[in-house]
């Protein structure tokens, strides 16, 4: 029996080989195929994510534009407000006109209560007083 054993156990070495071969094969496919579906989704997200970049690039070009704008806006506002002031004082006119008290009509269309969203807006535009007919004429 002894004899028999060596004799069949290369071969029996080599068929339980050969099974485990046989059913990682399989194994190897499913994996083969997951690894695959992996990699699309990693180019997929590296696509979105080279996306994004360029998207943030574009938005930091775009505000760093705002921003010069905005400093235009306020750089032509401070000289607007300088030539005013410069005026009102060269001119005793200006000046004289500048610190006469608005006529309370007047005064009545600058004032703003402070609003906080769309929706405050619009309460307040449709509660105010509403604007006179053109045949009326001016109080003052």
């Amino acid at each position: 029996m002894n004899t028999f054993l060596r004799a069949i156990a290369p071969y029996a070495a080599t068929a339980i080989l050969a099974v485990v071969v046989w059913f990682q094969r399989g194994d190897i496919a499913r994996q083969d195929v997951a690894i695959t579906a992996y990699g699309q989704v990693i180019e997929r997200q590296a696509s979105d994510l080279a996306d994004l970049g360029n998207r943030m690039t574009t938005q930091r070009l775009d505000l760093a534009q705002l921003e010069r704008t905005q400093d235009d806006f306020r750089n032509a506002l401070d000289q607007r407000t300088f030539d005013l002031e410069r005026l009102k004082n060269e001119n005793p006119q200006v000046r004289s006109w500048a610190d006469t008290v608005l006529p309370d009509p007047v005064a009545r269309l600058r004032q703003r209560p402070a609003l906080a969203g769309a929706a405050a807006y619009a309460d307040y535009l449709r509660t105010r007083d509403p604007v006179q007919s053109a045949g009326g004429g001016a109080k003052d």
